[in-house]
């Protein structure tokens, strides 16, 4: 008799299925839509079924209570496509501030005519946080984009699964937990890309859409404490979320078989588990997920100079396909696609912290992002601010690494640990540049923090006005001079007015100013030139050719203009001392002529395959003329290697200019130490790569540039 009653009455911690979820929570839903877009329909028909969000939901022990709040928000279709910064400028104006009554947490849902990512890529959803509770939103004219030719008659079962697969992200439920039940579809979890293929511009289905949750995400929502799935400030909705180049795949390899989840069919499970009767639990893989091996090889690259306090630093993160078959990855190496995990600590601790995005993005397909077997590819990643503030929030070492999840089953590719340090203002001009970055207590500003991940397009004027003051008085500082990134962020693409639904004419002649009068570090250089590739038909085509690649700002670029390839190489290994320059200098001076010359003998003894002679100069001037004057260095280090014997044909050259400074500070010695060449070889003796030789210079006084030439 006890046995029956523990079989039957006692509480269900394992329920996996709709028959046997309790309510646990009840979520409001605030909607809003903007101009003529309408919100889809909550309750679909079809000639197969009928289902609603509340029953979706329900199914999971989730009670949903959905308010239309403002549709009709006023947007000009001239403003263009809406991106994450448009998103939290209408959520920030319109969102009501109170919970809805009665529920124990409120999420924010804006409808909008077309989304797309930074790039301009189309998206089906985006999430984003708002102050303290995470909002959403849903594109259905892109879904119907898509799908109208095709399958016009799944248009809104497609919109609702979209708009219930990003709720689903919300309430800290991921693409690895769908799932692939008996009948061979894949549940709501799994991104709308996985049961359709393109054709062309438009898209077919490859199974009826299943709109029903996972057995895991049903498992979780009865199980898990509210703080873990309910968004807040004090909760932790998106802790650890985890995509994979190949989810779609690692879905179908869960197999789950289901049966009515009824109290008679636990208590069987119970018993039967009791007396040691063999049977398949529910949500049990009927094959678990072979063991596999990473994938892919992942490289992470960063300044060996410590970088200011408040400084929007960016690392380079290399991607290598390393198996047998494509990887979606291209230009899905930034963390918001949650493919790619950048995690961080200070120097001496044990535990790592992840950087959690303030926006994911989901991309609509896998076509254009493949990377081949035995290809690499690329991105320049910002790592500065995330949705837990800043990243390096005082001075210190602090180590960073990337961890690319290329399967559902934990299996990945782990970086080597990079060192980063984070240094103080080292003068007057530089603690002023840094100024409008901090809060009344002198710690760097969480607002201004957001404000420069969104490039300067939320807010409102006076919210920029103090980074354009900081740019234009003290551009000639490390962190002045990388506020123009966000300054030509805003001039390219003016903030919404999310009142009026216009936005202004971008201002390309203040965005040319900009671009002339700034040079910064690598890793901003190359935002900036991503910043001007975005969009290239609202861009004028003069400024769009001003971007560079993202190797050539970390590489260089070559006698012809085109990227080198330097630092990036992993055969290539720095050989003897830096070699450094006076003041606007390209001769050899003779320590460093005598120090040329040993280096060259100690070199022709074991013949090298490769030398790449790199040149940088100082912060100085205009970036055009200090890239050519590194190449110059270069090209004078390389004139005195072959007059001591070795190959020319076997030397190449490369310019940096500043973009890769050993001291970012704004000081004489600083400056001294950027103007230098470095020698990379290939093959060849062991040579202490640490010291650096310096010829005596005359003194020369350290002065904000106005216009003049660059040194």
């Amino acid at each position: 008799m006890l046995l029956a009653l523990w079989a039957f009455f006692w509480p269900v911690a394992d329920c996996d299925q709709p028959g046997c979820a309790k309510r646990r929570f009840t979520v409001g839903l605030e909607i809003d839509a903007l101009g003529p877009v309408q919100p889809i329909e909550f309750d679909v028909s079809t000639d197969a079924e009928s289902v609603s969000l509340q029953s979706i939901l329900k199914g999971g022990g989730i009670e949903l209570v959905p308010v239309i709040d403002e549709l009709g928000l006023a947007y000009d279709p001239a403003s263009g496509p809406l991106d994450a910064a448009d998103l939290f400028q209408f959520v920030s104006a319109w969102r009501n501030r109170g919970p809805i009554e009665g529920t124990d947490a409120t999420l924010y849902a804006l409808f909008v005519d077309a989304l797309i990512a930074d790039n301009g890529d189309n998206l089906f959803g985006i999430m984003f946080d708002v102050a303290d509770r995470e909002g959403f939103a849903v594109a259905p004219r892109t879904t119907e984009r898509f799908f109208a030719e095709q399958e016009p008659s799944f248009i809104a079962t497609l919109q609702l699964r979209t708009f219930a697969h990003e709720l689903l992200h919300a309430l800290n439920r991921h693409h690895f937990d769908a799932a692939q039940l008996g009948d061979g579809r894949l549940t709501l979890e799994a991104p709308t890309r996985c049961i359709a293929e393109a054709q062309g511009r438009q898209w077919r289905l490859t199974e009826t859409p299943l709109m029903a949750l996972s057995p895991n995400t049903i498992r979780f929502f009865q199980s898990a404490a509210a703080r873990d799935v309910l968004p807040g400030r004090e909760n932790s909705p998106f802790t650890n979320r985890r995509a994979s180049p190949t989810e779609c795949d690692d879905a179908r390899t869960h197999v789950v078989k289901t049966d009515e989840g009824t109290r008679w069919s636990i208590a069987m499970r119970r018993l039967r588990a009791l007396i040691g009767i063999s049977m398949a639990q529910a949500a049990e893989a009927e094959e678990e997920p072979k063991e596999s091996t990473a994938a892919a090889t992942i490289t992470l690259q960063a300044q060996r100079a410590a970088y200011p306090l408040g400084y929007p630093i960016a690392v380079r993160v290399i991607a290598r396909n390393t198996g047998d078959a494509p990887l979606p990855v291209v230009e899905r190496l930034n963390p918001r696609y949650g493919m790619l995990q950048i995690e961080y600590r200070t120097a001496g601790s044990d535990d790592w912290q992840t950087l959690q995005p303030i926006a994911w993005l989901e991309p609509t397909s896998d076509e254009d992002a493949q990377l081949e077997p035995g290809a690499q590819t690329e991105e320049t990643v910002p790592v500065y601010f995330g949705e837990d503030g800043w990243t390096f929030a005082e001075p210190g070492d602090y180590e960073i690494r990337a961890r690319l999840q290329t399967n559902a089953s934990g299996s990945g590719a782990i970086s080597e640990p990079v060192k980063i340090a984070i240094a103080s203002p080292a003068t007057p001009d530089d603690q002023a540049a840094l100024q409008p970055l901090v809060d009344a207590q002198g710690k760097l500003d969480r607002d201004i923090g957001r404000l420069l991940y969104f490039g300067g397009r939320i807010g409102d004027q006076d919210d920029i006005a103090p980074l354009e003051q900081a740019a234009e008085r003290y551009g000639h500082t490390a962190v002045g001079a990388a506020l123009r990134l966000t300054l030509l962020s805003h001039r390219l693409r003016k903030p919404i007015d999310p009142k009026t639904g216009r936005r202004p004419l971008p201002n390309f002649e203040e965005a040319r100013e900009l671009l002339e009068d700034t040079c910064t570090d690598s890793g901003v250089a190359a935002m900036t030139s991503y910043l001007l590739r975005q969009r290239p038909d609202t861009i004028p085509s003069s400024l769009v050719k001003r971007s560079a690649s993202d190797a050539a700002a970390w590489d260089g670029v070559n006698r012809k203009g085109a990227a080198a390839l330097t630092y990036a190489d992993e055969t290539l290994q720095r050989r003897g001392p830096s070699l450094h320059f006076c003041f606007n200098e390209d001769s050899l001076r003779k320590p460093v002529a005598t120090a040329t010359a040993n280096l060259a003998r100690q070199l022709r003894r074991n013949r090298p395959e490769r030398i790449v002679v790199v040149g940088h100069s100082d912060a100085v001037g205009t970036c055009r003329y200090n890239d050519s004057l590194a190449l110059r260095r270069a090209q004078a280090v390389k004139d005195a290697l072959v007059r001591s014997g070795l190959r020319a044909n076997t030397i190449d050259i490369a310019s940096l200019g500043e973009r890769r400074p050993l001291d970012f500070s704004w000081t004489s010695s600083a400056q001294n130490r950027n103007r230098r060449v470095e020698i990379l070889v290939r093959g060849g003796p062991e040579i202490e790569a640490v010291a650096e030789v310096a010829p005596r210079c005359p003194a020369t006084p350290l002065k904000p540039p106005a216009s003049s030439a660059g040194r």
